[in-house]
């Protein structure tokens, strides 16, 4: 029975699609009113039935009561769905276990404490010294890091020592000064008094500093309600400002930017500033607040609302959306409110042909859409519409929509039908752009089919790959799967032949499962050198760790000593034991420098190493500012320094030496990236430090501020409904998208997420780190697809490039973050048993 919502309930693109749909959530908004009405009208059933009716948009008696069994049939679904909560919740806590679920308190207990130890003993420091310019620099840090851990108390010591010292600032440290109290100051709320302090350096726009003041003092005009001059402002600057301040407060700037326009009667600058926020609607508060603002400016049609919105690019604007909330009942909703497609009737009822081709290229880029927002079903469905036409252009044309359907299709799991429709693709358009892709993807169906042989004689037959390798891997790996082990065997022994004498061939992985075609040859002294071979390599990852795990060695001798090894292991090169820059130096700019990161001001000083990017350097000064970068947390900068200006094989390294040039370079190049949150999560959860490391550096490059193209945020790189999950399942009430970017944030949410993944796939390393690139779901699945093949064959299968690669790299940093920082000659050591397990349960977080 369909539903009709009345007038009130479908303004709200949040609760109800374009299409009239009733939601969950509003039904329940309902329930709590008539709740409210017969409440107050106790004595008056007649008006409470006929508000139901009406609400309910039930035009007679008959159609009430079918909506009255309808009602009581909802009770008994909601009833029964709690009962299941409650059992999956149970199931859930047998994997999170109540030691996960407080971690994250422990984590911070263990954090702020630390901090504050470390506050206290500056504190005692500055006592202690006497030059004045130590003394500045020492009330500089301490101000710098309170302000970090909102630590009031050493905060205003530091500011009033300041003042005392006031004379003995140069220049340099007057402007860090003002800049750390201002910061102060807004986060004080004491916005009146920030712009007062701030305003004398608000437009050097030629300082290092500028990046980080320009944001502070427009917040600070904003909140004194000084909207001229803030307009003003952020006209003169808004490259920097956007630039350099998280996308939860420019909104909320641009939000108040919008209001101050509008108090000066320019809706249309109003409206500019509005075009931000209002992708964020109703997901955030700033988004809400937009649509607020957007409301009461009216045009002859009434509110631009809507008309703002058709203005947008919907299939960026449904991404955006997608990206941080996720597949979820409101986010499914909203987007294809946004979208304007009806899940009930997804194509109109008449013929294709009838329609005009404007309306064709409408349809096809919803079908794009809703691959886009991964409504598979649905997109299915419109491109079964779609194909049926018979004229086309240059925009909708037969070939792209036979492309988009077989995409479709093998997301549905259906590989043998996209298998069948890519042979149409490069069968009818031979010459067309896409038919290249179309024979790779149908060569990769028919393998995602099981039907290994059939795709094997098509490769054979035909130059499908751009690259030899590929091909005859491709080739060689189809063979495997069908066991025609004389074909691979000749595949293989043919390609290694023709590569093993040319400059960066890669021959690892034809080498090792060549190694493992028979059994019986396996333990042949020639085949078992061949493993050993590889398992040496320092590239082609992840055969080397692939070959010592078949040969069953290399393995840790005693597991418990080796995690008290990692939990009482130190980062030798951070800013206080580093003596690459324990004495003065020379260079007067990098000295300044040294000083800022030898008295924990690492955010200014990263901004100052910046700098020194483009200049030429000389070997000892690029090793100094490497040093100086890695101690600021700027460890992408010292890695790339490092790089370029000291590189050092791996051959006869020893972990043991550690000032030397050589070490100095690995150990740049594989950092201890904040060690100190990294070491405590991994003990608090039992997990393996250097994972998180390896995972960090494939993630991001240790870049705390980083952001993908898809939307994940920080040094993990989190998607913004999984950080919100993570929140809800660790007891984060004031869980911000823009706190992802703290690291100590990221590390701790990413090292719950990972320990989960971990006990799902009962300690199969490389299935978690699989399933923390493509998802839990997508791993399960492959799972389902090839529960019978060992681990490096699950490997080779994994039917996502950039999972397989990703799943490659992080093993290979893992090696390497053995070899560099514990010594171990032959690396990590896959753990993990001989065939794949499958997945205990699911957990709602998924």
């Amino acid at each position: 029975m369909r539903m009709h919502p009345c007038a009130r309930m479908t303004h709200c693109p949040e609760l109800v699609a374009g299409t009239e749909i009733f939601s969950m959530r509003l039904f329940i908004s309902w329930l709590l009113r008539m709740y409210h009405l017969i409440q107050t009208n106790i004595n008056r059933p007649q008006l409470i039935w006929a508000r139901m009716r009406i609400d309910m948009g039930c035009k007679s008696h008959l159609s009430f009561l079918n909506m009255r069994v309808l009602f009581i049939a909802a009770v008994m679904c909601c009833t029964m769905n709690i009962q299941f909560s409650h059992a999956r919740e149970n199931l859930n806590s047998e994997i999170m276990g109540k030691k996960y679920i407080n971690f994250y308190k422990d984590f911070l207990m263990i954090k702020n404490l630390r901090e504050r130890d470390y506050l206290e003993e500056l504190k005692q420091t500055f006592l202690k010294k006497k030059q004045s310019s130590e003394k500045i620099y020492t009330l500089l840090g301490m101000l710098n890091l309170a302000i970090e851990g909102e630590e009031k108390i050493y905060a205003e010591f530091a500011i009033y020592n300041l003042k005392k010292n006031r004379k003995y600032l140069n220049s340099d440290e007057n402007e860090i000064y003002k800049t750390l109290f201002g910061k102060y100051l807004n986060q004080q709320k004491d916005f009146s008094g920030s712009v007062l302090v701030l305003k004398s350096i608000a437009n050097r726009s030629d300082s290092v500093l500028f990046s980080i003041i320009s944001p502070l003092y427009i917040d600070a005009l904003l909140s004194s309600n000084l909207k001229a001059e803030a307009l003003d402002y952020y006209a003169k600057y808004k490259k920097v400002i956007d630039k350099n301040i998280d996308w939860e407060k420019l909104n909320e700037l641009l939000v108040k930017l919008a209001n101050a326009a509008l108090t000066f009667n320019n809706p249309n600058l109003s409206l500019s500033y509005l075009k931000k926020p209002l992708l964020f609607y109703p997901l955030e508060k700033s988004g809400r607040d937009a649509m607020i603002l957007l409301s009461t400016i009216e045009c002859s049609g009434g509110s631009l609302g809507s008309l703002y919105f058709r203005d947008e690019s919907m299939q960026y604007l449904s991404r955006e959306i997608f990206k941080r909330i996720g597949k979820q009942p409101d986010s499914r909703n909203y987007i294809l409110s946004l979208i304007g497609v009806n899940p009930a009737s997804v194509h109109p009822a008449q013929e294709i042909e009838s329609l005009p081709m404007t309306e064709k290229e409408r349809l096809l880029g919803l079908a794009n859409m809703l691959v886009t927002a991964r409504e598979y079903y649905l997109a299915n469905q419109m491109l079964d519409y779609l194909i049926g036409a018979k004229n086309y252009n240059e925009i909708f044309s037969r070939d792209k929509i036979l492309e988009l359907r077989g995409r479709v299709l093998n997301s549905l799991e259906l590989p043998v039908k996209a298998a069948q429709n890519y042979k149409e693709l490069f069968t009818e358009f031979p010459i067309s752009k896409m038919a290249e892709i179309a024979r790779i993807k149908y060569s990769t169906s028919l393998h995602f089919a099981k039907r290994h042989s059939e795709s094997a004689n098509y490769l054979l037959q035909n130059i499908v790959f751009p690259t030899n390798e590929e091909q005859n891997w491709s080739l060689f790996w189809q063979y495997y799967l069908s066991s025609q082990k004389n074909e691979a065997e000749k595949t293989a022994k043919n390609y290694i032949v023709k590569e093993f004498k040319k400059q960066n061939s890669t021959i690892a992985r034809f080498q090792y499962w060549l190694s493992l075609l028979d059994k019986g040859k396996f333990y042949n002294v020639e085949y078992k050198k061949e493993l050993e071979f590889i398992g040496k390599k320092v590239e082609e990852y992840p055969y080397p760790i692939f070959s010592r795990w078949r040969l069953n060695k290399f393995k840790w001798s005693d597991p418990q000593n080796d995690k008290m090894h990692f939990n009482s292991f130190k980062d030798y090169y951070n800013n206080k034991l580093n003596p690459f820059f324990k004495g003065k130096l020379n260079n007067k700019k990098i000295e300044h420098l040294r000083r800022l990161v030898q008295y924990d001001l690492s955010s200014i000083a990263s901004l100052y190493i910046d700098d020194f990017k483009n200049k030429k350097l000389k070997k000892n000064e690029a090793i100094i500012l490497a040093n100086l970068a890695y101690s600021s947390y700027d460890y992408k900068n010292a890695g790339d320094l490092a790089r370029n200006y000291f590189a050092n094989p791996i051959d006869d390294y020893s972990y043991k030496e550690v000032w030397t040039e050589k070490t100095n370079f690995w150990k740049l190049n594989f950092p201890l990236a904040y060690w100190p949150d990294v070491s405590s999560v991994a003990k608090l959860l039992d997990l393996d430090p250097f994972w998180i490391l390896s995972i960090m550096r494939a993630e991001s490059r240790y870049l705390s501020r980083a952001e993908s193209p898809v939307g994940a945020i920080g040094l993990m790189q989190i998607m913004p409904y999984t950080g919100i999950n993570i929140a809800n399942n660790i007891g984060k009430d004031d869980f911000k998208i823009s706190s992802l970017k703290s690291p100590s944030q990221s590390i701790a949410f990413a090292a719950w997420y990972l320990k989960m993944l971990l006990t799902i796939y009962k300690g199969n390393y490389l299935l978690a780190t699989a399933a923390y690139n493509s998802g839990p779901e997508a791993v399960n699945r492959w799972i389902n697809q090839n529960n019978s093949l060992t681990v490096d064959e699950f490997y080779e299968n994994i039917p996502y490039q950039e999972t397989k690669k990703y799943v490659a790299k992080v093993l290979g940093y893992l090696d390497m973050y053995y070899r560099v920082h514990l010594g171990i000659g032959d690396g990590y050591s896959l753990e993990c048993g001989e065939s794949i397990p499958s997945p205990n349960t699911r957990l709602d977080i998924f």
